[in-house]
């Protein structure tokens, strides 16, 4: 059977009907974006929290039992933004408690915090799943990650051979691949430049990360 690919993070719009890819799109609360019926992920970004952010978690809990809402995220933190730290671990310690509560995995957004991130999770005994969406950094960094059980997620910029070396070493069953933002790849093209450098069919590598989306998501 042909599987289809997974985006697993994107901001794109796919087509209705397209059933070529499974995609998740990003529903950022902070800009005010409105779920549709699509598979989804729907979080705080880090880098629009502010004092107010309460009142966005708690519109959160009236909207994450709903079935299309696969994910919570992308939330995390960010040292090189200005927002407040200690307001952005508040938001993010909010933001696993709710996908605890309603057995969502997380979608991370991680820049110069990794520790504290990983600390986190650790801290709150998080057990649900996740996923740290557009990884770019080393495979040392990326070891200890995996070594945690937690997913990675490569986006279009390993396009230019900068994580060849993640791409090379990682286990398929860890792994996802996202277009997050970026309009000018698409899931296809990043597919087979993982299968390339990986050196297996593409059917081989959709049908690995297709297991991943069924395994985390109980699907």
């Amino acid at each position: 059977m042909q599987r289809p690919y997974i985006d697993i993070h994107t901001h794109q719009h796919y087509p209705m009907g397209d059933n070529a890819v499974i995609s998740i799109q990003n529903i950022a609360l902070n800009h005010h974006e409105i779920l549709s019926g699509k598979p989804c992920s729907v979080g705080l970004h880090p880098w629009y929290v502010h004092d107010d952010s309460l009142s966005l978690l708690q519109h959160m809990q009236t909207i994450l039992h709903q079935n299309n809402v696969m994910a919570v995220g992308e939330c995390g933190l960010d040292k090189h933004v200005e927002v407040p730290f200690a307001l952005q671990q508040y938001v993010f310690e909010e933001q696993i408690a709710l996908a605890a509560r309603f057995q969502k995995p997380l979608l991370i957004h991680c820049v110069r915090a990794f520790q504290e991130v990983v600390q986190t999770l650790d801290r709150t005994a998080f057990k649900q799943g996740v996923i740290f969406h557009g990884y770019r950094k080393n495979w040392t960094l990326a070891q200890q990650l995996l070594a945690l059980g937690y997913y990675l997620s490569i986006g279009s910029h390993c396009l230019n051979g900068s994580q060849d070396q993640v791409l090379k070493n990682i286990p398929l069953t860890q792994l996802f691949l996202e277009t997050d933002t970026s309009a000018a790849a698409t899931v296809e093209a990043i597919y087979q430049y993982v299968a390339t450098v990986r050196s297996i069919p593409l059917d081989a590598l959709k049908e690995a990360i297709y297991r991943n989306y069924k395994t985390l998501f109980n699907k």
